[in-house]
Parts: C-alpha cells; structure tokens; sequence
C-alpha cells in the first residue's frame, strides 16, 4: 500500500500548464487528500483505480478513462476521479467532456488549485477566452503570478492596455522579469501601435526621471511616430544626464537638417552610424533620411557615399542592401547598385525576386560569366523558371558558348505556360545564338517565330 500511496502522490499531483504551475515545487493539496480518499474504497475500486493511473502514464488514455468510469460507477461522489478523467480526456483532446468533469469535480469540491488550472488550461486551448479569463481570475487568490495568465488572455482579446496594466502590477510586486519583458514586447508589437509602448514609458520616466533607458526607448518611439519635436525635447533632457549618449543624435540629426545646419548634422548621423549601442534599423533610418536629404542636395552626394560606406560593414537585413542598390540604380550607377544586390544576395539567397534583379543587372553589365553561374545556381533551387533559363542563356550567348545557350534556352522553352512575350524572347535568344553559329537558315526560322508570337501580344 505504501508503494501505490507514493505512486499516486507522484501521478495525481501533476497537471499541465501556466508558469506558475510550473515553478512550484510543493506537491499540491488535492494530490494528498487523494490518497486519504482511497483509503475508504474497496480492493477493486483500489486496482480499478491504479490500473487508470498506469495507462494514463503509458498514454493509453482510452484503457485509463474505461477504468474511471468503473471507478465513479461504484464511488460517484469523489471529486479526483472527475480530475483525472478530464485529464485523460483532455490528452484526447475530448475538450467538451474534461470541461463537464472538471465542472463537476468543482461542484464535489470547490475552489481546487489544479482543477481550476486544468479547466483554465480546456478553455485556452479552445479559444473560449471569455471563460479562461474567468477561471484565471479565481487562480490569482491562489498566487498573482497567474495574472501573467490573465495578460495572455488579455493579448488574445485584443484588450492590449488592460495586459499590460497586469504586468505593471507584476513587476511592481516582484521586480522585472524577462518573460514579463517578452510578453510585453509581444502585446506592443500585435497592438499595431507604438502608442501604448509610448505611454507605458512615459509613465515609467515620471516615475524614474533618471533612468537612461526609458529617454532612450521614448526617443526611438517618438522618432518611429514622426514626432520629431518630442524626441528632440527628450533627447536635450538626456544630454543634460549623460552628454555622452550616442541616442541623442538620433533625434538631434533631423533638428539640424530642418534648420540647416548640414554640417552639424552630418557629424550626428556619422555618431548613431558609428555607435556601438544602436540597432542596425534606428541608424538605417537615419541613413535613409539622409538619402532623402541629398536627393535634393546632391552636392552632398560624396558624404553620403561615406556614410553608405560605414553604414555597410554592420548591415545584416537583406532588405537595406536592395533598398540601397535600387537607390543607386535609379542615380545611374550599375555598378554600385549590382554591389549591393550582390551583397544582398550574400544574406538571402533563396530570394527569388532578388535573384531575378541581380542577374538582369548582370546581363545589363555585361558581367555574362557571373550571370552564367547565379542562373546555373538559382535553377537548382527553382528549376521551373523559364526566367532563369533565358538568363543563363542569354549570359551563355554572350561568353561564346552558343551550343550549351541553345540547349539552355530549348530547355527552357517547356516551361512557359500562356507567356507569349517570355516565349519570343527566347526565340529571339535562340535566333541570335544560330546567327552566332552562322546558321542562318535555323536563325531565321526562331527570328521569324519571335516576331509572330510578338505579334501575337495585346
């Protein structure tokens, strides 16, 4: 008896769920009156009861609920056997059924801890956030730490103020925590809004006037809102802390350029790009409107050009090299523009619609040799774009190599589907690649079919 009392005490305690839960150590209350409860049965209710526990354990949960309901056929007033019933049930994700049960275990037993957490945990996993925010409600008398719980439910319902009001009072009562941080990182960011981040701080920063990162974390939010004017005035009251900080300049490099004080500005800007502490996407910000700047004031392109230099060595977004090779594509420059897709390349390589750009580029530059080979490569990991094989074609065609560009191009020919303009183009490939090889007569027949299907195209 004493093995089987220890053995309940380690399978009836466990449930599943919140991080509460998880951090306790103690075995809960309704685990031990569990085993005072057997101690009124029957032998058989006892095995029946054992044999339950020993299928739920080998996750043979149809096996341990038969058991059960043997058991609450002889014994229909003990709440546990509801418990583990809907414990079983809810592995079978039986849902509707583990609800009733733990319902009715509430019913024989009223206000249990893990009932309560059990039920929560049917009613979050069915969506029905309305009741699960009941039931975590009547958890927090247990411990408030089941109010991050609460905030979960909270970020689900779209009720982003009232989670975040719920973990201020956490953090107040226990001290920041890095799951708190996370969780409320996620709300701000679903919320589709910086305000609420923006008042939360701002909060924060009346009641801590002293606190460098809360200045910092209001004057990336202002800057991100366009409200140039309260990052400015936030960025002064952080100088007068710490003349030293880098973020100042985030705010005051556009205050400069507004009032025309280029200089003074460039010599911010150069600070967040050169900064150690700034995020790659505050100091291409600061670039970008930059960029802006001298597409108006173009005799400012060469310290432009430098700061795109500095700023290059810490990008590690795909998406800041394309926007910086198409910048450099519109000014003209093809060769600087096929650096950095080339780079962009480098950290994004199954990019598709980036592959296409780098090659046309390629071809447009005469950089055939590359071209052959980024086609060749792309084709492995996308072998049915006709695209690609007309690329590789036409950098075959233009390295001398006219037998493998005709067989490139022929290949690819099977597949275009409906695409007459892609299918006269490589007909007109493939006639400039019989023309190469001097023969005209096979030259003449795909320059003939190019025309047609061009024709051919509203």
């Amino acid at each position: 008896m004493y093995k089987k009392r220890l053995l309940l005490i380690l399978l009836v305690g466990l449930s599943m769920l919140s991080r509460k839960q998880m951090y306790a150590q103690q075995p809960t209350p309704f685990a031990d009156e569990n085993v005072d409860d057997l101690e009124d049965v029957s032998d058989q209710f006892q095995e029946l009861f054992f044999e339950a526990l020993k299928q739920k354990a080998i996750q043979n949960h149809d096996r341990a609920i038969s058991a059960l309901n043997k058991c609450i056929d002889q014994e229909p007033d003990k709440a546990f056997l509801y418990f583990e019933r809907a414990k079983n049930e809810g592995a079978l994700k039986q849902f509707d059924r583990a609800e009733q049960d733990l319902l009715r275990a509430l019913e024989l037993e009223p206000n249990r801890e893990p009932v309560l957490v059990l039920l929560y945990d049917v009613y979050y996993k069915t969506r029905d956030y309305e009741k699960a925010a009941q039931t975590v409600k009547k958890l927090i008398a247990f411990d408030t730490q089941y109010k991050e719980d609460l905030a979960r439910i909270y970020l689900q319902t779209k009720l982003y103020k009232d989670a975040i009001a719920l973990l201020d009072e956490l953090d107040n009562e226990k001290g920041q925590d890095i799951y708190r941080q996370r969780l409320r990182a996620r709300i701000y960011q679903v919320s589709g809004s910086t305000q609420l981040q923006t008042e939360a701080e701002e909060a924060a920063l009346a009641a801590n006037p002293k606190d460098e990162a809360t200045y910092l974390k209001l004057i990336f939010l202002y800057s991100e809102q366009g409200n140039d004017a309260k990052a400015y005035e936030t960025a002064l009251a952080l100088q007068k802390i710490n003349p030293d900080a880098d973020e100042v300049h985030l705010a005051l490099y556009k205050f400069y350029l507004k009032d025309d004080k280029v200089d003074a500005a460039i010599t911010s800007m150069n600070r967040v790009l050169r900064s150690t502490t700034m995020e790659e996407k505050a100091k291409h910000r600061v670039l970008n409107d930059f960029l802006l700047f001298v597409n108006d004031n173009p005799t400012y392109q060469p310290q432009l050009d430098q700061a795109i230099a500095l700023f290059d060595t810490q990008v590690t977004d795909a998406n800041v090299y394309e926007q910086l090779a198409a910048y450099y594509l519109k000014k003209g420059d093809k060769q600087k523009s096929l650096t950095f897709y080339q780079k962009a390349l480098a950290t994004d390589a199954d990019n598709l619609e980036l592959i296409k750009n780098t090659v046309l580029l390629q071809l447009d530059t005469k950089a055939f040799e590359p071209a052959v080979k980024l086609s060749s490569d792309a084709l492995e990991l996308f072998p049915s774009q006709p695209l690609l094989y007309l690329t590789k074609g036409v950098g075959l065609i233009g390295g001398g190599s006219y037998d493998a560009a005709i067989e490139t191009l022929e290949i690819g020919l099977d597949y275009i589907i409906d695409n007459k303009k892609m299918a006269s183009d490589f007909n007109q490939q493939l006639g400039e690649a019989y023309t190469a090889k001097g023969n005209t007569a096979q030259a003449a027949m795909y320059f003939k079919k190019a025309q047609t299907l061009k024709s051919q195209i509203d």
